[in-house]
């Protein structure tokens, strides 16, 4: 029995756990295996989990049936809700018929729907009573996916974007921060059967659209047929108000009834999607429904029909159709004194879009912005801007301090804050027509801050110029004094190359002609007394005439190259090892350390070193493998070159004397170069060379 303390203590209630952790698991995998029976079921799963794709197989019948060649899905509602459906194959459906449905869950901008949907079809019945609701109730956000009934007064019929076909119908019911959108798929009466102001009953489910972070964008009935938008009242003709009279509407709580008004319009919208009537002293904006615009010019008298609607501070109507048009009085603009009389007194409520003029005095023009251009102004110790079209000409004169006359329509700014304690507005702009609104009473000076800035660009140009006059005489005398420098700094260097070339024939090319002078005439001595030992003498001259010959190439080659070029050591030595490698002997390069390039004389004993190295490796050592690793140093650089070849003893290599000169001309090289020149070595263990060559200043 196990103790407290031993392994086998713990061995009971870990078996427990494994067995609970298994349960557990075969649990979850079989209530995730068994597919959801109800659209509630569906609907109650959390968004993730729904995106997951739980499998889902669900009863019931067809309320709404979309089957074009661009789109095909329908809603399916049982006795807990409805959900829209996506099939795997497309199978004509109709309303009413019974569909049970085999898919998995899915979530797009619709919300909750089936996918990959397998259907078994049934028979075609009555639809399900509907759901009996409110328009109100619909955007609180409920009954989503339901098949219910409602009713509302119809704003504005307008047809679907042309790219899709064919075209639905989109009813629009409540104003537009509060609509709801009804489409409907049949409507073989034409849209003219649906007219705006009257009352209707509609049939179909309720869908909401969302944006990709799940948030409403707009809520819509989905209908089949014009049978399911059913008018049970007419439109009331449009109540004939004035002006004054319309602008005592009190908002959301009245019945929703057109108004028709008639007035002068002062101002049309760039896009002439919205317009400003005035009638006496009281003015009105006009939104035109979406899709329609106006044909109205300022100064035309137009009827209008629409919807009342409180705007930002007044009253608005939202929409409209336009009407009869014709030539209608000129309004007379009425005159304020400057910017604070427009924003007190009494009657305030009455200026909000009612034709001004003012004068104010111009701060500045800004640059324009889409279809707009907006001067800044001031005017009474208040600043406002002044708006109008793009395209319009101002006069020459107006510049920055010029005094203004200005004539448009007053916008009165209220800000969320001062409308939650209900004070009146503290701001406003005035939406020109054209340039011929803006009269200059006095121009602004000439010196204004964009003469100034041109003035200070031309004198800092002129500076400038100067100055770069006389840089150009500075760099033109240090530019002599370079090419001076340059002259005598060749001299030296052509100096220094001739010692140089000198040096190096007098320790190699003399040396070498001398050593082959002695054995000649040791040769000559021999050859009286014994001839075969004069054989030796001979052969020993003309190895050392042959070396003599080679330093003589090698000579004439540094003469030719550039001993001021910059030469990169690490692809030539690559290529030297490239082009020394023989049969099955491949030669290895490494190159480490920051690469950069070297002086040519340098460069040239480095190549050599290298070449001659490799070479006797190759000769004498019958290698398998021969690596030159090659390292930059901040202050030297490093070669080392090893080969698994036989090996000697260096101490007994043979020398000149015998013939030799690899060795020994590599060492007098890495000397002559100030470096440092090591071999080690050893009978059957090949052989390696190090040498450290310094960059002295000469040499970088």
């Amino acid at each position: 029995m196990a103790r407290l303390g031993e392994p086998g203590h713990n061995r009971p209630s870990s078996m427990r756990g494994a067995f609970l952790h298994v349960v557990c698991g075969w649990l979850v995998s079989t209530s995730f295996a068994e597919p959801l029976r109800t659209v509630a079921e569906a609907r109650a799963l959390p968004t993730a989990a729904a995106e997951e794709g739980r499998p889902v197989h669900l009863s019931g019948v067809a309320t709404y049936v979309r089957f074009i060649p661009s789109d095909y899905n329908f809603s399916l509602h049982d006795a807990t809700g409805g959900v829209m459906i996506y099939p795997a194959e497309r199978r004509a459906i109709l309303p009413g018929q019974r569909v049970t449905v085999t898919g998995q869950t899915s979530v797009s901008v619709h919300g909750l729907r089936i996918v990959e949907a397998t259907l078994e079809l049934g028979e075609v019945g009555a639809l399900p009573d509907p759901v009996r609701t409110t328009m109100a109730e619909v955007h609180e956000g409920r009954h989503e996916g339901r098949y219910a009934e409602m009713e509302g007064v119809l704003r504005a019929v307008r047809l679907e974007a042309p790219e899709v076909k064919p075209q639905r119908l989109a009813l629009d019911f409540g104003g537009r921060s509060r609509r709801l959108t009804v489409w409907l798929s049949d409507y073989p009466g034409g849209p003219a059967q649906f007219q705006p102001g009257a009352t209707f009953r509609i049939r179909g489910v309720v869908m909401r659209w969302r944006n990709p972070r799940g948030q409403t964008q707009n809520i819509n009935v989905l209908t089949n047929a014009e049978t399911d938008v059913l008018q049970i009242a007419d439109p009331p003709p449009p109540a004939p108000l004035g002006i004054e009279a319309a602008q005592r509407w009190d908002g959301p709580d009245e019945p929703a009834r057109s108004l028709g008004l008639k007035g002068v319009v002062t101002w049309t919208a760039p896009d002439r999607t919205s317009l400003i009537l005035q009638e006496g002293s009281q003015a009105m904006r006009v939104r035109f429904a979406e899709g329609t615009t106006t044909l109205a010019q300022p100064g035309d008298s137009v009827d209008v029909r629409g919807f009342p609607d409180l705007g930002d501070y007044t009253l608005e109507l939202d929409d409209a159709q336009e009407g009869e048009r014709s030539s209608g009085e000129a309004i007379a603009p009425e005159p304020y004194l400057d910017a604070a009389a427009v924003l007190s007194g009494t009657g305030l409520v009455d200026r909000d879009a009612r034709l001004i003029v003012l004068p104010a005095k111009l701060i500045g023009l800004k640059e324009r912005e889409d279809d707009r251009r907006v001067l800044e102004m001031s005017s009474g110790g208040l600043s406002f801007a002044a708006v109008l079209p793009a395209e319009s000409e101002l006069p020459d004169t107006v510049r920055a301090g010029s005094l203004l006359r200005l004539t448009g329509i007053c916008d009165l700014v209220m800000s969320e804050e001062r409308r939650r304690i209900a004070k009146p507005p503290d701001a406003f702009r005035l939406f020109l027509r054209d340039g011929s609104d803006v009269e200059v009473l006095r121009p602004g000076p000439w010196w204004t801050p964009g003469r100034l800035r041109f003035a200070a660009i031309a004198a800092s140009l002129s500076l400038l110029l100067l100055a770069a006059w006389t840089n150009t005489l500075r760099r033109t005398n240090r530019r002599l004094r370079q090419e001076v420098d340059a002259r005598e700094r060749a001299e030296r260097e052509l100096s220094n190359e001739r010692r140089r070339v000198a040096a190096e024939l007098h320790d190699t090319l003399e040396q070498t002609l001398t050593a082959a002078s002695l054995q000649l005439n040791a040769a000559t001595r021999t050859q009286s007394v014994k001839p075969p030992g004069a054989v030796n003498p001979l052969l020993l001259a003309t190895q050392l005439i042959a070396r003599s010959r080679q330093e003589v190439r090698e000579a004439v080659w540094d003469l030719r190259l550039d001993q001021r070029a910059a030469i990169p050591l690490g692809p030539v030595i690559r290529q030297v090892c490239e082009e020394s490698s023989a049969g099955s002997v491949q030669i290895e390069f490494v190159e480490e350390g920051e690469a950069q390039p070297c002086a040519a004389h340098l460069a040239v004993q480095v190549i050599r070193l290298v070449r001659e190295a490799i070479a006797n490796a190759l000769k004498h050592g019958a290698p398998q493998r021969v690596s030159v690793r090659f390292v930059h140093g901040p202050d030297a650089l490093e070669l080392a070159i090893e080969d698994d070849g036989m090996g000697f003893v260096p101490t007994t290599a043979p020398g000149p004397d015998r013939g030799h000169f690899g060795l020994s001309g590599m060492e007098e090289r890495t000397h002559r170069s100030g470096g440092h020149f090591e071999v080690t070595s050893a009978p059957g263990q090949g052989c390696r060379i190090r040498i450290v060559i310094p960059l002295t200043e000469t040499g970088k």
